[in-house]
């Protein structure tokens, strides 16, 4: 199944409102409301894929994100058709870093950040006591439902897809899940190009309306 428990709820979506700042280097790059959490929203995808993308791997001529097999959790390289919503999000990413190979740099800008770096920043925003070495505005992004991680949001996205009447294997497809009938797996190889642009289309159109709702918040 598509759905996985704990979706964060309709209301609590626009939490990239309060997305946090990430410090490289002497300056602090400031990815704010409408780019990290809601990349990985409105892509599904997993917060290290992110973490690890190149500028090189969008392409803002087509607007698809090439996630390489390298980065993939299972190892198969996949294809994100950009919506209007995600395709903003990644030009503002460009728009603010400095480096010229990575939308998430390190430090000393030689490589991306650390895969867990941004899992940890929201972690340390959800505490009730000041982490060490972590911000100290740690309760910047308590949800009423809970304690959240990026992955949630991967949840979120899959959920909202589901609720707006796209099908499960499409779904599957965005989500680059490996199919675990090995049966279908063999004979059923289709890659569902157009249905997936077409869902990531659908997924963007509520995700921009929640933006202009929580826009007075920005």
């Amino acid at each position: 199944m598509y759905i996985i428990p704990t979706p964060l709820p309709h209301g609590e979506c626009g939490v990239w409102g309060r997305a946090p700042i990430i410090k490289q280097g002497v300056f602090a790059t400031i990815f704010t409301r409408i780019t990290t959490a809601a990349n990985t929203l409105s892509t599904m995808c997993r917060i290290g894929e992110l973490s690890k993308a190149k500028i090189s791997d969008v392409d803002f001529i087509s607007k698809t994100w090439l996630i390489p097999k390298e980065n993939s959790k299972n190892k198969i390289a996949h294809i994100i058709y950009l919506s209007d919503f995600s395709f903003r999000q990644f030009n503002m990413l460009r728009n603010v870093t400095t480096n010229n190979t990575w939308f998430f740099p390190n430090r000393n800008g030689s490589m991306h950040v650390c895969e867990k770096s941004i899992t940890k920043q929201i972690g340390g925003r959800q505490s009730e006591t000041i982490l060490s070495n972590r911000s100290n505005n740690n309760k910047a992004l308590i949800l009423s439902g809970g304690k959240w991680t990026p992955h949630d949001l991967r949840r979120t996205g899959a959920t909202l897809m589901g609720d707006l009447s796209i099908s499960p294997d499409v779904i599957e497809k965005c989500l680059n899940h490996t199919e675990e009938n090995k049966v279908k797996r063999i004979y059923q190889r289709q890659k569902l190009e157009k249905e997936q642009l077409t869902a990531w289309s659908i997924l963007g159109e509520p995700l921009t309306n929640l933006l202009i709702e929580t826009a007075p918040n920005l």
